[in-house]
């Protein structure tokens, strides 16, 4: 499914780099050149405003709107998008622009090293935040009842992500049926696939299920390699509950502490910890350092969290790496840490395509099972749109896709961990 997203400090960045690029080149610049940069700072501004504008009951807001709500809310409804995306394209008006940001900045470096090491951030992320905002202006080009805007305008205190714009796809089935309509027969391959019938209706609704033949292989680890355990209740008698309502309670985190605790001394070089999202990951070891179980951990183990960032996560996983290795050559009678606890985030990209071989996943602990909050917005999109074009007759006691989608949120997490689990090994 087709999504895309924007945050706030991408909008800022992008209009850093158009602001001075404009400003530089208006002289040299053709009257529809200037046109169409002086559109695409329109509607960063007016993307900007959204994310930006204050309400006076609450502090986090979270909405829905159809792209028609979203456009003509913005009052950008008069734009020509599909022009917008063509000049776009056939100018290379990105790689014009963040050019010649990245030039400016390099100056600015010589000046002063405190600056030349925030515009080196900036550096790095200007071609992703064009295209970010790329992505979104083609989303906005779709029809109408085929997606929703979601507007977070700004994270709760105790909350690192900051404001965003994103497009969710609730329907690609007039992205497949240009497909469909072209070739003979279409082939998805994937781990996470299952189950058919959601994708079946979410892809292709109208092609008929005795259309489709589904082929699925084994895992590549046998079953008798795998042992799945679980556990019902920690060191000190406590009920494990990670509930949403329970599992952020002192008693349910420190006695997840003492369980790992004695796991991490019985259990050879790496593990890896899987949470229901980057918040809990952040609770549970900010409560841990405050009691000292994490203390107790790093004497057994050595700590990696897996960061929010695409760009820090290959050199974590290279220090992980070499943490087992380095274990693996290790006697264990030698003083220190054996081996290391790697905490993940399921949906991060720790747990999709990472492949924690051998002594990198001795053992893959799953706190809790990740269902999403009821009051997600985005899931609350998907459900009532499945709603609206699965509604079973009056008679009928089958039970709702929807429930199905809800439920299956969790099931595709399951699929992403044991992935994780990818080599037959040693």
């Amino acid at each position: 499914m087709y999504n895309s997203k924007i945050t706030l400090s991408q909008l800022k960045q992008v209009l850093y780099h158009l602001e001075h690029y404009l400003n530089r080149f208006k002289t040299c610049l053709g009257p529809g050149n200037r046109r169409y940069i002086q559109t695409l700072m329109v509607l960063v501004n007016s993307f900007k405003w959204i994310l930006l504008s204050e309400k006076d009951d609450t502090s986090h807001v979270i909405v829905s709107m159809t792209i028609n709500e979203f456009l003509f809310s913005l009052d950008i409804d008069n734009i020509n998008l599909v022009k917008l995306q063509h000049y776009i394209k056939q100018s290379k008006i990105i790689y014009k622009v963040t050019g010649y940001g990245n030039k400016l900045q390099s100056l600015e470096i010589e000046d002063s090293l405190r600056i030349g090491r925030q515009n080196q951030n900036l550096q790095g992320s200007a071609i992703s935040g064009f295209q970010a905002l790329v992505d979104i202006l083609f989303s906005l080009s779709n029809n109408d009842p085929d997606g929703r805007m979601i507007v977070s305008k700004q994270q709760l205190s105790c909350q690192v992500e900051e404001g965003y714009l994103k497009f969710v796809m609730l329907s690609a089935d007039k992205i497949f049926s240009e497909i469909l309509d072209e070739v003979h027969a279409i082939v998805l391959t994937g781990g996470t696939l299952q189950p058919v019938e959601e994708t079946r209706m979410r892809l292709f609704p109208r092609l008929l299920s005795n259309k489709i033949h589904f082929f699925s292989c084994n895992h590549i680890v046998p079953p008798e390699n795998i042992l799945p355990i679980s556990v019902s209740r920690g060191p000190s008698g406590i009920d494990f509950d990670f509930s949403y309502s329970s599992r952020s309670s002192p008693s349910m985190m420190d006695e997840l502490g003492r369980f790992l605790c004695n796991l991490v001394t019985v259990v050879p070089e790496g593990i890896v910890c899987f949470f229901s999202s980057f918040e809990y990951e952040r609770k549970v070891y900010e409560a841990w350092r405050a009691s000292g179980i994490l203390e107790k951990i790093c004497k057994r183990k050595k700590i990696f969290r897996e960061p929010k960032s695409n760009t820090d996560i290959e050199d974590v996983l290279k220090e992980y790496k070499e943490t087992i290795l380095k274990c693996e050559n290790a006697s264990r009678d030698d003083p220190g840490p054996h081996g290391a606890l790697f905490l993940a985030v399921v949906g991060g990209k720790v747990s999709e395509g990472i492949n924690f071989s051998d002594g990198m996943g001795r053992c893959i602990v799953m706190v809790g099972l990740p269902y999403p909050s009821p009051s997600d917005v985005e899931l609350m999109e998907r459900i009532k749109y499945i709603d609206k074009i699965n509604e079973p007759p009056s008679h009928s006691f089958a039970k709702p896709l929807s429930n199905m989608v809800y439920e299956n949120n969790s099931t595709k997490s399951g699929f992403y961990v044991l992935r994780s689990c990818k080599h037959q090994g040693k």
